[in-house]
């Protein structure tokens, strides 16, 4: 038996304590309200419409650094009854460009990610180093190359780089050795959703560096504690527990959302099924407050 509340559980003054008891939502995409790199999961943007009518106010906290956050802005328009504006996404890539930007940073950058995160960061003025050596190494020759060619960096950024090598991974394991290179992540999950299951996320690239370096990596992706520390600066208005936040998996979303203190919605339309629920202890720190089928669920209590 669950411990958490199914929403469509809730009847009447219960229901309404419910809506009643959150002022923001901070709203994952993939696998909440639409299904990755593909479309809207039915009845998620007509329960998003329906928060924003009640008030609610609306982040959309996401690790996709595979579309960029004007990409994830025309997804909501095209639903019509959505409008949704950028600084409403919190994105990894846009997460680090502010916190370089707040430290004045003007180095050199050697950057793990995909096309759209590393055109972010260029689109913001920030320089990235290019690549050295074969693409394909095939000697002792064209592994010097690629770690040691380029030039010096003064910061090491680690993503979703869906082209990773040893030889990208030593590089950054290289320019870490200097102590004033910076360390940051973006996303940082261990396991990231694909297909009809899940694959090896980001994290489990950062946790390499970090063993071969000795350093701890300043994540401003989910589950990072930078990001936690940002989301509670950008609302100090609103008590944490004036917070929902909706999410599909329980390390990434659920647990990360209840270190700062927030309410949590657990939806089933990503990674997580309601036996990994079931079998979690009232103590557990992903446990979460509550669980629905899907986000549609909002609209359905009301």
């Amino acid at each position: 038996m669950s411990l958490s509340k199914h929403l469509k559980e809730l009847h009447g003054a219960e229901r309404q304590q419910f809506l009643d008891s959150f002022d923001l939502v901070f709203c994952d995409c993939d696998g909440v309200v639409w299904y990755p790199l593909r479309d809207f999961i039915p009845g998620s943007a007509r329960a998003l419409a329906h928060l924003q009518q009640l008030g609610k106010r609306l982040t959309f906290v996401t690790n996709n650094s595979i579309s960029s956050p004007e990409e994830h802005i025309e997804k909501f328009a095209r639903q019509g009854n959505l409008k949704i504006e950028k600084e409403q996404i919190v994105h990894p890539a846009q997460t680090i460009c502010d916190h370089l930007k707040s430290i004045a940073f003007q180095g050199l950058i050697y950057c793990l990610a995909t096309a759209p995160f590393k055109q972010l960061l260029r689109d913001a003025g920030f320089h990235l180093a290019q690549e050295t050596g074969p693409t394909v190494i095939t000697s002792l020759k064209d592994l010097h190359e690629a770690i040691f060619d380029g030039e010096p960096v003064q910061a090491v950024v680690i993503d979703v780089d869906f082209n990773m090598s040893a030889a990208k991974l030593m590089r950054a394991q290289v320019e870490l050795q200097n102590p004033q290179c910076l360390f940051l992540a973006g996303a940082s999950d261990a396991l990231i959703p694909f297909g009809q299951g899940e694959i090896i996320g980001p994290g489990a690239f950062v946790n390499v560096v970090t063993e071969s370096v000795g350093r701890q990596p300043l994540v401003l992706g989910k589950p990072g504690d930078a990001l936690r520390q940002l989301l509670l600066q950008r609302h100090p208005d609103i008590p944490p527990q004036r917070v929902l936040f909706v999410g599909d998996s329980l390390a990434s979303d659920i647990g990360f959302a209840r270190a700062n203190g927030y309410q949590t919605l657990l939806v089933l339309t990503g990674g997580t099924k309601a036996s990994d629920v079931t079998r979690l202890p009232a103590s557990h720190p992903q446990l979460p407050d509550f669980v629905a089928d899907c986000l549609g669920d909002l609209v359905d209590i009301d």
